[in-house]
C-alpha cells in the first residue's frame, strides 16, 4: 500500500535498528487498519474494473484520478463475503442481527526498479474474519439508532523476491524476515454507532445515515521479531442514498440506485489512504430476485468514483444487498 515510500526511506537512512524497528511496526499497524476499511463496503467500494475518470470526462483533476492512483488500484484485489442473520424483534420493535464477514485482500507490486534488471516483486495478503452483533432501535417513524460490537481476526503474509544483486546484498539483510517474507496476526475490537433516517416515497425510498466506527486491538507474529504493534483508529461516514423504483416484474423490482458519502478517518488508516477524509459517489441498477429467498435482497451493476484519497479513481462495481 505505502510500501514503495517505505523502501525509499530505508534505502536512504543510515541508521537501522536490528530488533523491533518502530517504522516496521507502524507499517504493519497501517496494513491491518487499512484492510478493515477496505473490507467495509459501507465506507469504501471496490470494483472489478478500474479506470481514471479524467480520461473519460476530458478533465484534469488530480483529486479524482491519476495514472499513479490507477496503477495502485490495479495492484490489489479485495474480496468480501458479508451476510447477516436476523433475530426476532422484541416487544419494543428493537431488531437484532448477527453479522458475519470474510475478506481477502491481495496486493502485488514491482519494487526497487533498477535499469536493465528485473524489478523486485512483492506479494502481500491479508485474510480477515469478522463477527458482530447489532441492534436497531426505532426512535420515531423514520429515525432509528443502531449500536453494534464486533471482532476481527486478521492474518498478514508477505512474499518478496529479490531479483537483483544490489537488493540481495543491501536490502535483504535489512528487511527480510522482519518486514517481508514473514507473517503476522491481529485481533481487533470494533464498536459501532449509527443514526439512520429512512423515508419511503412514491418513487422509491431515500436514506440518510451517520456512522461512527472505532477499532482497537493487538497484533503478534513473526514479523518485526514480534513487535507488530496495536492497530487503532476510527472512521466516520455521512451518506445519502436514493432508490428509484423503475419497474416491477412480478416479485422482481428494477431499481436505479445512487449514493454519495464523505468519510473521515483517523489513526493508523490515514497513512494508507494518504488523507484524513475522502468522498465517494455511486450509481447503479439493482434487481431484487423474482423468487422468495433469504440469501440476498438485490444484486446489480454500476460504477463508483472515489475522490481525494490515494485510491482515487473509478470502478465498475457489482452491487450486492444494497439497503
Amino acid at each position: 500500500m505505502r510500501f514503495h515510500q517505505l523502501l525509499l526511506l530505508f534505502l536512504v537512512t543510515s541508521t537501522q535498528q536490528a530488533y523491533g524497528d518502530e517504522r516496521y511496526r507502524s507499517f504493519l499497524e497501517d496494513m491491518f487498519a487499512g484492510a478493515i476499511i477496505l473490507s467495509d463496503s459501507d465506507v469504501f467500494t471496490v470494483g472489478f474494473k478500474d479506470f481514471d475518470p479524467n480520461q473519460y470526462l476530458n478533465i484534469d483533476n488530480e483529486d479524482i484520478g491519476s495514472s499513479e492512483a490507477l496503477d495502485l488500484r490495479k495492484s490489489f484485489d479485495v474480496t468480501t463475503l458479508p451476510w447477516s442473520v436476523e433475530l426476532e424483534a422484541d416487544e419494543y420493535n428493537i431488531s437484532r442481527s448477527v453479522v458475519f464477514r470474510f475478506s481477502a485482500l491481495s496486493a502485488r507490486g514491482d519494487i526497487v526498479k533498477i535499469p536493465n534488471e528485473t524489478p523486485d516483486q512483492h506479494d502481500e495478503w491479508i485474510y480477515g474474519g469478522f463477527i458482530g452483533y447489532e441492534q436497531k432501535i426505532p426512535i420515531t417513524q423514520h429515525w432509528s439508532f443502531v449500536t453494534g460490537l464486533g471482532a476481527h481476526v486478521q492474518y498478514y503474509q508477505s512474499s518478496y523476491s529479490y531479483n537483483s544483486a544490489l537488493t540481495q546484498e543491501y536490502l535483504r539483510p535489512v528487511i527480510d524476515g522482519l518486514l517481508v517474507n514473514t507473517s503476522a496476526w491481529a485481533a481487533v475490537w470494533q464498536p459501532k454507532l449509527k443514526f439512520q433516517y429512512d423515508k419511503p416515497v412514491g418513487w422509491g425510498e431515500w436514506k440518510l445515515a451517520s456512522t461512527y466506527n472505532y477499532y482497537t486491538g493487538t497484533a503478534w507474529g513473526q514479523a518485526n521479531n514480534g513487535n507488530v504493534g496495536a492497530p487503532e483508529g476510527w472512521y466516520f461516514s455521512n451518506e445519502v442514498k436514493l432508490f428509484f423504483d423503475v419497474t416491477r416484474w412480478g416479485r422482481a423490482v428494477q431499481t436505479l440506485y445512487t449514493s454519495a458519502r464523505r468519510v473521515d478517518i483517523g489513526g493508523n488508516s490515514i497513512d494508507v489512504f494518504n488523507t484524513a477524509n475522502y468522498y465517494e459517489a455511486s450509481v447503479g441498477w439493482l434487481m431484487s430476485p423474482p423468487f422468495k429467498t433469504d440469501l440476498f435482497e438485490n444484486v446489480g451493476l454500476g460504477l463508483t468514483v472515489n475522490y481525494g484519497s490515494a485510491l482515487k479513481g473509478g470502478s465498475l462495481v457489482l452491487f450486492f444487498n444494497q439497503e
